[in-house]
C-alpha cells in the first residue's frame, strides 16, 4: 500500500470512551494541509465512506470524529529580516573594531548576544554566536586577556577551530577536552541538532567540549525546541526541556500523513489504540492498532435494508363472523351429544345421571 495512492482514514480511541477519532492520507488531504489546513478533515473524506465507517462503528458500539488538520506546535525558523539585522549589527562591531572604537562595537556586540539568546530557534544562531563570541574576544584582547581567552574558548565550543585570517598567525588555543554526556527530554522520534549539526537518530549520548553550545529539537519535521545551553566539564548530563508529545493528536501521527511514506506504520506513535481506514471496492477496509502495530484490513461494507412487507392475510369466501359462528355451533352439537349419551336427558329412569342446579354454595367458595 502507497499513501500516495491509496486513500487512508487514522482512527484514534481518545479521551471519551467509545470515541474514535479519524485522520484522512490522500493526495487531496496533503494538498489542503498547505498553506492553509482546514480545521477538520471531514470535509476531503467522501460521504459513502463516512456512511461505512458510522456503519462500522454502530456495529461494534463505535463513534467517530475527525482529527483536526492544524499543523502541530512548531518554532517559526524562518525569519529573515531578524537575521539581516543580527548580521548588519555583527558588519558594523567589525568596522568599529576596526576604526579601535572597542566601546562602540561592545555595546552592539552585547545587543546581538542578548537578541540571539532570545531567539534560538533560528538555524543561523550557532554560527551567528560564534562569531559574536569571537568579535568579542577581539574586542577584550586590549583590556583583559582572560576575558578574551575565555569568550575565544565559547566560539571554539559552538564551531570548532577556525582557519587563521589572512596575514595573521595561528595561536593555538588551549581547550578542555571533550566529555560525553547523557541526553535527556528527547521523545522517541525526536531528532537532535547541536550546533547546527544533525545527531543520529534516537542519539541517547554526545560528545562535546565544555562550554556554551546551541541545541535544537526536530519532531516531525519541525522543530519543538530551541535553546543555548552551558556545559561544564563535570557535568554527566544534558536534559532538554522538549515539550512532551500529545497522543492521539495530528503530531502523534505527523509521519503518517507524510506523502513519502510507504504505508508502513512509522514507530513511536504514542497513541494507545486507533485504526487505520481505506477505501476497498464498495466499501472501506479497516485496520485495528495499538501504537505502532497494527492488524491487517478487513473488508467492510454497508448491507442494504430489507424493505418492510407486511404479512399477506389471504380472504375466504365467508366473513370472519360466520366462522366464529359455525365453529360455536358444532361445539354446542357436540356437547349435546355427550350430555344425551350419557342420559342426562332421561328423568324417568332411576338410575340415569341428573344435574340440577341449586344455586351457589357460600361454604364452597374459599379465599
Amino acid at each position: 500500500m502507497r499513501l500516495q495512492n491509496d486513500n487512508v482514514f487514522i482512527l484514534t480511541w481518545a479521551f471519551v470512551p467509545n470515541t474514535v477519532v479519524f485522520l484522512w492520507i490522500s493526495a487531496a488531504a496533503l494538498a489542503a494541509s498547505s498553506p492553509s489546513p482546514p480545521s477538520s478533515n471531514e470535509g476531503l473524506v467522501p460521504p459513502p465512506a463516512l456512511a461505512d465507517l458510522r456503519d462500522f462503528g454502530a456495529a461494534r458500539g463505535l463513534s467517530f470524529v475527525a482529527v483536526s488538520q492544524a499543523r502541530p506546535f512548531g518554532l517559526r525558523t524562518n525569519d529573515t529580516e531578524l537575521v539581516d539585522v543580527l548580521e548588519g549589527e555583527l558588519e558594523q562591531a567589525r568596522t568599529a573594531l576596526s576604526a579601535l572604537e572597542e566601546a562602540n562595537a561592545s555595546a552592539r556586540l552585547r545587543a546581538v548576544e542578548a537578541q540571539l539568546l532570545a531567539h534560538p530557534h533560528l538555524p543561523q544562531a550557532a554560527f551567528l554566536m560564534a562569531e559574536c563570541s569571537s568579535l568579542q574576544a577581539q574586542a577584550a584582547r586590549a583590556t583583559s586577556a582572560s576575558q578574551a581567552a575565555a569568550l575565544e574558548a565559547q566560539r571554539f565550543a559552538l564551531e570548532g577551530p577556525r582557519a587563521a585570517a589572512f596575514g595573521e598567525p595561528a595561536t593555538a588555543l588551549p581547550v578542555a577536552a571533550a566529555i560525553t554526556v547523557d541526553v535527556r527530554g528527547l521523545g522517541s522520534t525526536d531528532e537532535l541538532e547541536l550546533d547546527g549539526a544533525r545527531q543520529a537518530a534516537h542519539v541517547a549520548r554526545v560528545s562535546l567540549t565544555p562550554g556554551l553550545h546551541h541545541a535544537r529539537v526536530w519532531r516531525g519535521g519541525r522543530v519543538i525546541y530551541a535553546s543555548f545551553v552551558q556545559v561544564t566539564g563535570a557535568q554527566e548530563s544534558l536534559a532538554l526541556d522538549v515539550p512532551a508529545l500529545s497522543p492521539c493528536s495530528a503530531e502523534d501521527f505527523a509521519e503518517m500523513r507524510s506523502a513519502n511514506h510507504e504505508g508502513k506504520v512509522p514507530p513511536g506513535i504514542a497513541c494507545q489504540r486507533w485504526a487505520r481506514v481505506r477505501p476497498d471496492g464498495a466499501g472501506i477496509a479497516v485496520s485495528l492498532c495499538e501504537r505502532s502495530r497494527c492488524e491487517a484490513f478487513q473488508h467492510w461494507q454497508r448491507q442494504a435494508p430489507t424493505p418492510f412487507a407486511p404479512i399477506a392475510v389471504e380472504r375466504r369466501g365467508l366473513p370472519a363472523w360466520a366462522g366464529f359462528a359455525l365453529a360455536g355451533g358444532a361445539a354446542v352439537v357436540a356437547s349435546s351429544l355427550v350430555l344425551w349419551q350419557a342420559g342426562a336427558f332421561e328423568r324417568g329412569r332411576p338410575t340415569a345421571a341428573t344435574w340440577e342446579y341449586g344455586g351457589l354454595n357460600p361454604k364452597g367458595i374459599r379465599f
